[in-house]
């Protein structure tokens, strides 16, 4: 991901509770956002795909931190949900009263009725675990004449089909949006702006270790950067000299992990 401005950046929540990772403001993030704004004000539906590790919850969570008057619902669902399951769960996330009632039309109303005003994201992680029934249940509320809701679904690349073969989604999602891997050049900018281990590192070093296991996905960058730190701490040697990571790491092909 690269920075914009690598000066610009913020705590949040990183992979592995990395102690000094910085969240920097990236061209993959800004694109992800400029999307995002657009499906809120106008209300539709979005996919935000990429690899696994590419950055997709860190970048929802980023932009929620960064929204808060977007009144996100964030749900991550089990796998083969029921509508009834996604229906307890929407009732438990707007903190309305008591228990969702047993009979799914009067939870519905009450469900509506929540999602009438204010006007809210309803944020699904691992939006391809969803049945064809629960898609059909987002479509109903999505649809209500009275409620005003956008709808994100995140899935991984390899996941993305499934969703887009579903009848139901197929004239309702509005933008399809893809996280790319990181390139080269950009790992250079954002390396060094998100933890300072990178900031004298050999650029070199940065594309071989891209090269033979991280390719460009940034969790991977993570767990890297959380091992290299480990390994300074135990041997002594400066924080920045990767280059006993060379003899530990076993290349990793390109394809999903």
């Amino acid at each position: 991901m690269t920075p914009s401005n690598p000066t610009q950046y913020s705590a949040a929540r990183h992979y592995l509770n990395l102690p000094q990772a910085r969240t920097v403001t990236t061209s993959q993030v800004q694109a992800a956002a400029q999307a995002l704004h657009t499906t809120v004000e106008q209300q539709t539906m979005m996919c935000l795909s990429g690899p696994p590790g590419s950055g997709k919850t860190f970048t929802l969570h980023t932009l929620i931190d960064q929204h808060p008057h977007w009144q996100t619902l964030s749900l991550v669902v089990r796998p083969q949900a029921r509508p009834e399951d996604l229906r307890a769960r929407l009732y438990r996330t707007l903190q309305l009263p008591g228990t969702a009632p047993k009979n799914s039309g009067i939870c519905d109303d009450l469900i509506r009725h929540a999602l009438h005003h204010p006007p809210r994201l309803l944020a699904i992680d691992e939006a391809h675990q969803l049945s064809a029934s629960c898609l059909e249940y987002l479509r109903f509320l999505h649809e209500a004449p009275h409620t005003r809701l956008a709808v994100l679904l995140l899935a991984s690349d390899h996941r993305t089909k499934a969703l887009r073969t579903q009848p139901v989604l197929a004239g309702r999602v509005h933008t399809w949006h893809h996280l790319q891997p990181l390139t080269e050049p950009e790992l250079l900018t954002m390396l060094p702006a998100f933890h300072p281990q990178w900031h004298e590192a050999d650029p070199r070093l940065i594309n071989t270790l891209n090269t033979i296991w991280a390719h460009g996905n940034f969790r991977r960058w993570a767990a890297l950067t959380h091992r290299l730190a480990s390994l300074a701490h135990r041997t002594g040697r400066p924080l920045h000299d990767a280059h006993p990571l060379l003899k530990q790491l076993q290349p990793r092909p390109t394809t999903r992990p």
